[in-house]
C-alpha cells in the first residue's frame, strides 16, 4: 500500500527506490521515532536512565538518581549541554513518562515523593542506541555519552 501511494501523474511507475522507501517505514520502531522528537535535555535523562539500567542490572530508578547521573555528565563531559535547574529537569522527566517510555513501578503513592517513586525504563539499549545515531544535530559529548558503558 505504501509502495503504490508514490505513484503520481509524473511517476507512473514503481522503482527500487519506493520499495526501499515504503519497507524503511514500515519497519521503523515507533518507539524510536517518538525518541528523535525530544529535546537534547529528554535524550540526556533518556541516556542517563540507559546507563542506570546497565550499572544495576534492570533494576528500577527514581527521578533522583537520573538527575544525579545527569549531573555527573554536564560536570564531567559535557560542554554543550547546559546544565538545568530541577524544575526543569524534572518537567522533562515528566513529560518522558507521559510519553510512556518510562512507567512507575507502583500506582502513584501520596507517601512517596516524585523524586523517589520507582520507575522503569520501556525502552531497550538497542532502541536507544539507533535513536542516538538518528538523532539530528546531537551534540557529540551527548552521542559519546550512549556509548560509553561507563556513566
Amino acid at each position: 500500500m505504501l509502495v503504490l501511494s508514490r505513484i503520481t501523474v509524473s511517476h507512473p511507475h514503481i522503482n527500487a527506490e519506493d520499495l526501499v522507501e515504503a519497507s524503511r517505514l514500515q519497519i521503523m520502531d515507533s518507539k524510536v521515532s517518538i525518541l528523535l522528537g525530544l529535546s537534547v535535555l529528554e535524550v540526556c535523562l533518556i541516556i542517563a536512565m540507559k546507563h542506570l539500567h546497565d550499572v544495576y542490572e534492570g533494576e528500577p530508578f527514581n527521578f533522583q538518581m537520573v538527575q544525579n547521573e545527569f549531573q555527573k555528565f554536564i560536570q564531567r563531559k559535557a560542554h554543550s549541554v547546559y546544565n538545568f535547574e530541577k524544575p526543569v529537569i524534572m518537567k522533562a522527566f515528566e513529560h518522558l513518562q507521559q510519553l510512556e517510555l518510562i512507567k512507575p513501578m507502583e500506582g502513584i503513592s501520596v507517601r512517596t515523593q516524585k523524586e523517589y517513586q520507582l520507575m522503569k525504563l520501556l525502552l531497550d539499549s538497542g532502541q536507544i542506541m539507533d535513536a542516538i545515531q538518528k538523532y539530528p544535530h546531537c551534540p557529540t559529548d551527548v552521542r559519546q555519552w550512549a556509548t560509553s558503558s561507563l556513566s
